[in-house]
This record gives C-alpha cells, sequence and structure tokens, in this order.
C-alpha cells in the first residue's frame, strides 16, 4: 500500500475568545496518497477553509488545534513558523478562495 504524503487524524479546530469557544472542525481524518486528489466541498460556514488553514499552520493565535497532521511522515501540527516555513511552497501550498489575487494569469 502507498504510504500517504499527508494523513490528518482527528484533527479539531477551536477558537476561543473571552466569552465563549466556537468549535469549527471536530475530529476530521483523511489521507492523501502520491497521485490522488482530494476536493474538500460543503456549505458556507462548514469549516473547510478552516481545515486547510490548519493544515497550513496559518490559523490566529486564538485558534487550538488537537489531532495529528503528518506531511510526508513528519508530523507539523505544533510546528514551529520556522519548521513550516521550509515546506510551504516547496512540499505544501494552498490556493485561497479568490483564486485571482494569488495566481498571476
Amino acid at each position: 500500500m502507498t504510504q500517504p504524503v499527508l494523513s490528518v487524524r482527528d484533527l479539531s479546530v477551536s477558537f476561543r475568545s473571552d466569552t465563549r469557544t466556537v468549535h469549527a472542525v471536530d475530529r476530521l481524518s483523511y489521507d492523501v496518497v502520491p497521485g490522488e486528489v482530494l476536493a474538500v466541498v460543503g456549505e458556507s460556514g462548514c469549516g473547510k477553509s478552516v481545515t486547510a488553514m490548519a493544515v497550513m499552520g496559518l490559523l490566529p493565535p486564538t485558534a487550538r488545534i488537537d489531532g495529528s497532521i503528518r506531511l510526508g511522515g513528519s508530523e507539523i501540527a505544533g510546528a514551529s513558523e520556522k519548521e513550516l516555513g521550509k515546506v510551504r511552497g516547496k512540499d505544501i501550498a494552498m490556493i485561497f478562495q479568490e483564486p485571482m489575487t494569488s495566481l498571476n494569469p
């Protein structure tokens, strides 16, 4: 069996404020193997962008991430900004919801 290039296990993401906690993602798990394309679809506000931002390590300090995110066998959940900087754009990337602001035609 081919090893996943990205493996997400029991990912939960919540955001805290002074008055409450909002649970955005609850125990999500998936694998992406080489050559596979994964599409994440759902209604507005269901956690698609939060999931992608968690994988990329781009959530604000008010976010709490639980679970495991493994890229190429290395754990990246909780990695430092310096460690993530080494893989962003090289091993993992994200096209944001407004591609015309991110891509040059």
